[in-house]
């Protein structure tokens, strides 16, 4: 080999690993829902109530009846920018959307002391979720954020557009189906990091929440809202739906913690199957780098957050 073909020592040590099989990590994940489960309103609503009320047009009323959400958040950040409402109102109206009772403390309890894996799957979007979870310190609790991508253009017109186009499922909406994504994720953790989730906890409140519930197993756990539409549904068809999940009822942040730390399934502690080798596509505290992560918001679920 010539000079010029050899390759570092360090380029080398990491061919090396790179072809070494990694041993299998056994975890847990909790994957959130984001409106009226982390924080205690609807991030597209309160924002559209910055528009007078004269300005909502026939046409985005049209919009909303043919169930075209994503569209309809369109045409309101449309109206916004026309009357002149500022990107900065805009992020500060969402950071001042307060949290369900209990959710700062259970995600930042999950992720740092119990080190539990944690996703959020909305159908908000990719600025509202950022700009509240920084303003909370909570954006380094999470590996991957799943909603649709949006971005304020050069004029400071906030642009949207829908995580992905499905037709397949009834139970999701056009622009999202949190089952796929949710699945997906699971998949590709197993495949491309070898981490395998022992338990899988999806937390929700709405109708678009049943969908990844229905594709958990006997050992994860479903936990709904209570007393809002994901609970309801499930109740009130769970014979009929085949609920394999294990259904935990919350109303705060602070009962669903004290239901998950009661489970004598999560009694013992996690079996690290890499043993003090930390992965190499991860930070030294296991979170996947932080422009991967803002990258998943834009990739769309077959995409692996690293």
């Amino acid at each position: 080999m010539s000079s010029n073909q050899e390759q570092s020592p360090a380029a080398v040590a990491a061919a090396v690993a790179s072809c070494r099989l990694r041993k299998q990590q056994r975890r847990r994940l909790a994957a959130f829902d984001f409106d009226h489960t982390i924080v205690s309103q609807n991030t597209d609503t309160v924002v559209r109530d910055l528009l007078p009320t004269e300005v909502t047009s026939a046409k985005v009323n049209e919009l909303v009846e043919n169930d075209c959400w994503t569209e309809y958040m369109a045409e309101v950040f449309r109206l916004l920018h026309e009357q002149q409402v500022s990107e900065a109102r805009i992020r500060d109206t969402i950071r001042g959307i307060p949290e369900v009772p209990g959710f700062v403390r259970l995600i930042k309890h999950l992720a740092k002391r119990l080190h539990y894996d944690l996703i959020i799957i909305s159908d908000s979007n990719s600025v509202f979720i950022d700009e509240w979870l920084r303003a909370h310190n909570l954006a380094d609790c999470f590996v991957a954020i799943f909603t649709n991508p949006a971005e304020f253009d050069a004029s400071g017109r906030l642009m949207v557009r829908a995580h992905h186009q499905q037709s397949d499922c009834k139970l999701s909406a056009s622009n999202l189906c949190k089952g796929r994504v949710l699945e997906h994720f699971v998949i590709e953790q197993d495949l491309r990091r070898s981490i395998r989730y022992d338990h899988v906890f999806y937390v929700g409140d709405g109708n678009n929440d049943i969908c990844p519930v229905l594709r958990q197993r006997a050992c994860d756990f479903a936990c709904a809202r209570k007393g809002f539409a994901m609970e309801k549904h499930l109740l009130r068809n769970r014979s009929k739906l085949k609920l394999r999940a294990q259904l935990l009822i919350w109303k705060s942040g602070f009962d669903l913690m004290d239901q998950m730390l009661a489970l004598p399934q999560l009694k013992t502690p996690q079996v690290q199957g890499d043993g003090d080798q930390p992965d190499q596509d991860a930070d030294t505290d296991g979170k996947v780098p932080e422009v991967a992560r803002r990258a998943s918001a834009v990739a769309g679920p077959t995409k692996s957050p690293n």
